[in-house]
């Protein structure tokens, strides 16, 4: 891949000279050139570099901001002095946009005694350690300066970077292409950029891949790494990996900016023994059982435990015989004795097949499970656990066979390690081509294979594909993990049949704290797809993109921004590439798109034309009401719900959490009645939606309806009719055969628009006289006083598995306090505009003493890079472990529902602050269990401000909290115990 972009750097570089020279456009196909005249996938990496320097007028711009920067922090640009360019070093440091940046040229010697300054009189600088020749790019120390702005919570900031000599092109683009430059020595200076993964601490110990490129807190400086670099009379980057080992830190202190901000003198990935030395020391500090050894652009780990871990392997067959043969010759290479080999078998049960598994495989004592049923791989996979007594589980395709002889030793090395949650290997197809390195979320579809169908030890943008990588998830094909986190995270899913559990199950691993690996070390072979074939079931495309979506939509973070996903091959991305939507558009079949709220004419005209409701409808529900009589028990109901996007957060998360109660305590059968348009009618989308939500809920039928053409006399008659949105309550109101019929409310809907045609169709769906099922007793209060409806409430809660203090990170005086804000511009009720002028304030006051992180939505809150770090839409049960890390949260509405947001902050140990809203008041009380400001940006700054500055308020907010959560909204199965009855009798019992 760098041979092939460094050949077509330089071809497009030396065409565009010949034009400029020539005044002609230069022939293509002829001569010695023609071989690399062709455009790679993607886009050469030449013209790529061209785009990345800053334009003078932005440079401009970020000189002029620093002036008005408060309290900027500086930045020291430490110059080793071993022999190199100095003055160019230098020169790239005092060009600088950013305007506080101090420059210090250091002899080898002296870095000991530089190191120990600096950490004393400056702890909280920043860093850059070169080397003479490297240099920055002009806006570097601006971007590093505003990484730690961002987020004062960092303690290492790293970037790409690229060899020296490619720096000059952007000089020949502008000025001019000098003859001569081109000879074959040439080639290997113009294209050698290094685009880098995500914090990745097993590959750091393995191998230097963010080698020189990163800055630190001086407090991180280690004398002690100095004096060893400067007694070792070496001139080589084992300093700088010294320094980045020595770190001790979590995802949450470390930035990786995905931008070419360097450019290096020379990079060399050779492995010396001071280097083993140096990765030996780490592994003894961290009392890791392994010693390293030398590869060839990294460092090998070999496992040295001083017992037997039990393994058991569990191998699913459709009784392929020549498949099971090379898998059986893999288990025997391993030469493991504390090993169990479960074999689960679906080609049918036969003495002929008995007696061949005895023939072939008697020696390693395998327990053959028969089984009968229709194959799911989550399924029998999990069955065979349960049969397993070994501490790790290996999971293997029948279609691997032998590769490397230590394989199981060293599988089982990384996944014994506590840090670990899903080890993998390198899987390496029948052609000696990489079949498998690693998973990479979004890939040539929902997930690919980085590597796939390259040479191994080949040199990449990302890196020598023989390094061990972290990565997101693992390939079932050959997968370790220990037993007690399988069982931790509930096993494979079994909700997808086929493909795509392997992934799930390494997401859901890293939702709970651990990372997973690939070794590249002990690779084996592996022929994707022979045992089943390349079919994907559609419905486990649907599946999995409920599991996968988080990722889909904010990135791998293994993987770079700046490489195209399109290939597994690392490549450029290309701008005329798809982006994300579009391909989940043209894969799922349905717009996928980031949601703003708007109020457009055209939608105030359709809902007008569906929205039916004369004088007579509201009398009709009340006689229909009073002909039922007394109480009814209830069997079935019909659930009215719009179309939706994500069956995880909000309200139409809670319609769904009632149907799972009613179906599991009360045996009720649910039906589905979606109300969308025309031609919205995909079963895939919302059934996988409603199933990845709640299994309970997985067979339940479904039944589209044309909301534009809806006829009442298509729905099916049943015990009870539950609306979930104003849209919904008129098809409701109009339905026959629906005995009772209700509407779940859970806001006052009208105030979602401007006074119009929506607000007063909202508004109406509240005379409708259906029985209101009302989330909070405010609500049932409002339905009840105003519209004169009757109504029941039941209070929310919050699902503990998710919400909870345990392993709350607490506060700390060394550290900026953590301000969480819900952050969905698309949606106007949240006051993102007043949020974000708040949050101006709050910087400008706090500056580093506090970090602002917001999630909630796609749609990046504009201009705020600089001021917050935005996460985006998060996974549902990833939102509990971030209250986990906040000292304070922001949940700002002005709606009569105060959202869920205020009681997932305090079950999570977060001090709340809110709007004056004396709609939730039933929960929220000022300076009792949170803060209340008025609904301004600058009210709502100074109580933020107030509330950073005093520990103890944010102390005693916060235990309240708790306590208030405990005392009544901690199990949704109490909050929700009244709802059948009241389904069943609504007459009876009034709040």
């Amino acid at each position: 891949m760098i041979v092939r972009e460094a050949r077509n750097a330089a071809v497009r570089a030396r065409l565009e000279w010949q034009r400029r020279r020539s005044g002609s456009e230069p022939q293509l196909g002829a001569g010695p050139l023609s071989e690399s005249s062709a455009e790679p996938a993607g886009i050469s990496y030449q013209d790529w570099f061209c785009r990345l320097p800053p334009d003078p007028s932005i440079l401009a711009v970020q000189r002029q901001w620093f002036e008005e920067w408060p309290r900027p922090r500086r930045v020291w640009g430490l110059v080793v002095d071993d022999g190199g360019d100095v003055a160019a070093t230098e020169a790239s440091l005092t060009n600088q946009s950013w305007g506080l940046v101090e420059v210090v040229k250091v002899e080898p010697s002296g870095l000991a005694d530089e190191f120990h300054r600096l950490s004393q009189e400056c702890p909280r600088d920043l860093v850059v350690l070169l080397r003479a020749g490297d240099r920055l790019r002009l806006d570097a120390a601006y971007q590093i300066a505003q990484a730690a702005w961002r987020d004062p919570w960092l303690e290492l900031v790293y970037w790409d970077d690229d060899l020296g000599g490619l720096a000059e092109v952007w000089e020949w683009h502008q000025d001019g292409m000098p003859g001569g430059v081109y000879l074959a020595g040439d080639l290997d200076c113009l294209s050698q950029p290094r685009l880098k993964p995500d914090w990745s601490p097993d590959l750091l110990v393995c191998a230097n891949y963010i080698g020189r490129a990163f800055a630190v807190r001086a407090r991180n400086l280690q004398p002690e790494a100095a004096r060893r670099y400067q007694s070792a009379g070496i001139s080589d980057d084992s300093l700088w990996w010294d320094l980045l080992l020595s770190l001790n830190l979590n995802d949450q202190q470390v930035s990786r900016l995905p931008a070419v901000l360097q450019t290096l003198s020379g990079r060399d990935h050779r492995i010396e023994p001071h280097h083993l030395e140096l990765v030996n020391r780490w592994l003894l500090s961290r009392d890791w059982p392994a010693r390293a050894e030398a590869g060839e652009r990294g460092v090998k780990l070999a496992w040295t435990t001083d017992r037997e871990v039990p393994v058991t392997i569990i191998i699913a067959t459709r009784h392929n015989r020549e498949l099971l043969e090379g898998a059986f010759e893999l288990v025997r290479s391993a030469d493991y004795p504390a090993l169990e080999l479960i074999i689960v078998d679906n080609g049918g049960q036969s003495p002929d097949n008995e007696a061949w598994y005895q023939n072939r495989v008697g020696d390693l004592s395998p327990r053959i499970i028969w089984w009968d049923e229709p194959f799911n791989y989550s399924a029998v996979n999990n069955r065979a656990v349960e049969k397993a007594t070994g501490d790790v589980l290996v999971f293997l395709n029948d279609d691997t066979s032998p590769g490397h002889p230590q394989w199981l030793r060293h599988l089982v090395g990384w996944a014994q390690r506590p840090e670990i949650g899903v080890a993998g290997l390198q899987l390496i197809d029948d052609h000696g081509l990489i079949q498998f390195g690693g998973v990479i979320m979004g890939m040539t579809g929902l997930a690919g294979h980085l590597f796939q169908g390259m040479a191994p030890q080949s040199d990449t943008l990302l890196g020598p594909t023989d390094w061990t990588r972290n990565t997101v998830a693992v390939t079932g094909a050959c997968l370790a993990i220990r037993r007690s986190v399988f069982e931790e995270v509930g096993g494979f899913d079994e909700r997808l049949e086929l493909c795509g559990s392997d992934v799930v199950l390494g997401l859901r691993v890293r939702q709970a704290g651990y990372r997973n690996v690939v070794s590249a070390t002990t690779p084996i072979t592996h022929r994707e797809s022979a045992t089943r074939g390349p079919h994907v079931p559609e419905n486990d495309v649907f599946a999995s993109y409920w599991a996968y979506q988080r990722w889909l939509m904010g990135g791998d973070p293994y993987f770079s921004p700046n490489l195209s996903a399109h290939h597994p091959e690392p490549t450029l991305h290309c701008e005329e590439k798809p982006g994300v939507l579009k391909q989940l558009t043209e894969m799922l079949g349905r717009p996928m798109e980031v949601f703003y709220q708007r109020n457009e004419t055209g939608e105030a005209h359709a809902l007008a034309l569906a929205s039916k409701a004369d004088r007579d409808l509201a009398q009709s529900v009340r006689d229909g009401h009073r002909a039922v009589g007394s109480r009814r028990e209830v069997k079935t109901v019909n659930w009215y719900v719009p179309e939706f996007q994500n069956p995880f957060y909000g309200g139409i998360h809670t319609v769904f959490r009632l149907a799972d109660h009613l179906a599991i305590n009360h045996g009720v059968e649910n039906r589905f009645m979606v109300m969308t348009g025309p031609v919205d009618h995909d079963e895939r989308w919302y059934r996988s939606g409603i199933t990845a939500a709640f299994r309970s809920l997985a067979d339940c039928p479904i039944v589209y309806h044309d909301s534009f053409a809806f006829d009442p006399d298509d729905v099916p008659p049943a015990d009870a009719a539950i609306a979930t949105m104003w849209t919904t309550a008129y098809f409701a109101a109009r339905t026959p055969g629906q005995d009772r019929r209700f509407y779940l409310i859970q806001d006052f809907e009208p105030m979602f628009y401007p006074a119009g045609t929506l607000y007063a169709l909202a508004e109406h769906s509240y005379r409708l006289g259906l029985y209101g099922l009302c989330n909070t007793g405010h609500l049932a209060d409002v339905y009840r006083d105003r519209y004169g409806g009757v109504a029941r409430h039941f209070w929310p809660a919050v699902d503990s598995s998710v919400f909870h203090a345990r392993d709350r990170i607490e506060s700390d005086p060394d550290r900026p306090v953590t301000v969480f804000i819900y952050a969905r511009p698309g949606h106007l009720r949240n006051c993102w505009e007043l949020a974000a002028r708040a949050v101006r304030l709050v910087k400008d006051e706090l500056a580093d003493d506090v970090r602002i992180v917001t999630a909630g939505s796609w749609a990046f809150p504009e201009h705020m890079d600089a001021l917050i770090t935005h996460m985006g839409q998060l996974d549902y049960t990833e939102t509990g472990p971030l209250y986990r890390t906040c000292d304070i949260g922001v949940a700002l509405t002005t709606s009569e529902h105060p959202s869920y947001l205020p009681l997932e902050l305090m079950a999570c140990g977060a001090a709340v602050v809110s709007f004056e809203n004396p709609a939730g008041d039933w929960l929220l009380r000022h300076d009792h269990n949170c803060m209340q400001s008025p609904q301004t940006a600058d009210g709502l700054a100074a109580e933020i401000v107030a509330l950073a500055r005093d520990p103890d308020r944010r102390r005693r907010l916060a235990e309240q909290g708790l306590a208030d959560i405990a005392a009544r909204h901690a199990r949704w199965d109490q909050n929700l115990a009244g709802v059948y009855d009241y389904l069943c009798d609504p007459e009876s019992g009034h709040d």
